[in-house]
């Protein structure tokens, strides 16, 4: 049994559609998993999964990456452990994300600005409403983008070219 996360398209599914199994579309019904309308125990399911998150979740957060899902979705750390995705699973709209993101055409540097926004977002005081907070998380990434890329252009631009006699630089 193989289960791929990958992104399908929303609305053709009773339920929210997270990637294949065996080639067949897997969609979950609140926490309960679906093939061809057939509702399947996580039980037989666990393994495939487990291995399905690392795949996804190790091209978007390297390795090691149970904390920084925490850090991404907001759920309990120990939530995001293999262990427990074992014994229960994730919420389907966690696979969704990582479904989308692991099919991204740079799923590291997605996973780098995810966890830069998460942890832009847990440094902001919770305001009134959520569109505020979003608006206010977007303005700071995106000038943080525009310093990032330009400090990288900068450094990039100090290092002496090969054979070069330039003093100021260094290789």
């Amino acid at each position: 049994m193989i289960i791929e996360l990958v992104p399908l398209d929303e609305g053709l599914y009773d339920g929210t559609a997270v990637g294949l199994l065996d080639g067949r579309p897997l969609v979950y019904v609140g926490r309960t998993a679906h093939v061809d309308g057939r509702e399947l125990a996580h039980g037989d399911i666990a393994e495939a999964l487990v291995e399905a998150v690392n795949v996804a979740a190790s091209k978007i957060l390297g390795p090691e990456w149970s904390k920084p899902l925490a850090a991404v979705t907001g759920l309990n750390a120990r939530t995001c452990n293999r262990d427990r995705i074992q014994r229960w699973g994730l919420p389907p709209w966690v696979l969704v994300l990582l479904a989308r993101g692991a099919a991204s055409e740079h799923p590291r540097a997605l996973g780098h600005m995810l966890m830069a926004v998460a942890s832009l977002r847990g440094g902001i005081a919770p305001l009134k409403h959520g569109s505020r907070v979003d608006a206010v998380v977007g303005k700071k990434a995106r000038s943080l983008v525009e310093d990032a890329s330009e400090l990288v252009e900068w450094a990039r631009k100090q290092r002496r070219l090969p054979g070069s006699q330039d003093p100021e630089t260094e290789s």
